[in-house]
């Protein structure tokens, strides 16, 4: 869609919200307006404009927006680093986190659990880790979940990581709930 076609799109709402404010649609149609508004934001940044060049041909470019440029004081244009947002799929939740199987995990005070179900023999209804070395103790692994630093794999690759005890723990790139069977 063009801009003026957006621009005729909010000003039809605007007339629509504003004749019957009484009407059950209203809410709908504000958010049909917000979304109209950002498209003629969005269209507004990359507008085409076109230079003629010499001879008779129309050269079209299309100029990045203002919003990625910036001006330094001595003329020259740097591009802004853009920062990306972490999805919310590389997060492992503590329902994701009871279906981990045959990993290691190591906590913040530095002990050292594994989860492989086939070695406790099935004997439990929930997953359970087993504290590596001097005590060799047993409890639920979703009671770990707030403590644990991070989980690896027995060829010691790994899966996930938390960098402080009060952050999220996260997927390790080329690590998804797909590739480990959640």
């Amino acid at each position: 869609m063009d801009l003026f076609t957006l621009q005729e799109e909010k000003k039809d709402l605007q007339t629509k919200i504003n004749s019957n404010p009484e009407n059950p649609d209203v809410p709908v149609l504000r958010a049909m307006l917000v979304s109209t508004n950002i498209q003629i934001a969005a269209t507004k940044t990359s507008v085409r404009k076109e230079i003629i060049t010499k001879g008779s041909t129309v050269k079209k470019t299309t100029f990045p927006s203002y919003a990625k440029l910036v001006h330094s004081s001595n003329g020259k244009r740097y591009r802004q680093r853009r920062i990306v947002a972490r999805k919310k799929t590389d997060i492992i939740t503590p329902r994701d986190f009871q279906f981990v199987d045959r990993v290691y995990v190591k906590l913040f005070n530095r002990e050292e659990w594994i989860v492989d179900l086939a070695s406790l023999e099935h004997q439990y209804e929930d997953v359970m880790a087993r504290r590596l070395a001097p005590s060799w103790s047993i409890v639920p692994f979703v009671d770990l979940y707030y403590e644990v630093r991070n989980i690896r794999t027995f060829k010691n690759k790994v899966i996930a990581k938390r960098q402080n005890p009060g952050h999220e723990l996260r997927y390790q790139e080329g690590f998804c709930p797909a590739s480990l069977g959640l």
